[in-house]
């Protein structure tokens, strides 16, 4: 990651953070843009000239994010609903999964976003958030590299993904640090 890069996680940790102080919740249908926001900051940050020079990039992946096939915010929503008694390590994992599958949720900072949203699912339930660090970096994209080159489909909705979630879902769990959770 550049300096843009952690830059941008950083606006996007403060954005969950007052989400999270305004008891937002993400995955619902009045508050699902906020996810999308989230990608818009991972991408391209606050800056408004440079959301201007990015225009087309914000349209399109704002139209992939509603409509496309397989994969949009809506089906995660409803996901969300039927799962809502699970442990915030699934959901978290599981979304990420969902999200990180082809086809992708947005074109590009998929794996920024999803930890961002990973992130607000597990401080939701009262859970540290997930931290990239140097530690854990390869525990983390080595599944997500698989993750990134399965499909969905009948037989990985079934077999595969339930079973790359239940070892996502215990990362995040043997990751989590109270030292990360923020105090008001």
């Amino acid at each position: 990651m550049n300096d843009v890069h952690i830059e941008n996680m950083m606006t996007g940790y403060r954005y969950v953070n007052d989400l999270l102080s305004k008891d937002v919740r993400l995955f619902t249908e009045e508050y699902m843009h906020h996810a999308l926001e989230l990608n818009h900051i991972v991408l391209c940050g606050t800056d408004p000239t440079v959301r201007l020079e990015y225009t087309y990039h914000i349209q399109q992946t704002a139209e992939r994010f509603y409509a496309q096939a397989q994969c949009n915010i809506d089906t995660i929503v409803k996901w969300h609903k039927r799962h809502r008694d699970d442990s915030a390590w699934k959901r978290a994992a599981s979304t990420y999964i969902y999200m990180l599958s082809r086809p992708q949720l947005f074109f590009e900072g998929n794996h920024r976003t999803g930890a961002l949203l990973m992130s607000a699912i597990l401080a939701r339930d009262g859970k540290p958030p997930f931290v990239l660090t140097v530690e854990n970096a390869q525990s983390y994209f080595d599944p997500s590299t698989m993750i990134k080159s399965t499909h969905k489909n009948m037989f990985t909705n079934l077999y595969k993904l339930p079973k790359i979630e239940k070892k996502m879902a215990n990362f995040l769990k043997v990751q989590a640090d109270p030292a990360y959770i923020y105090a008001k």
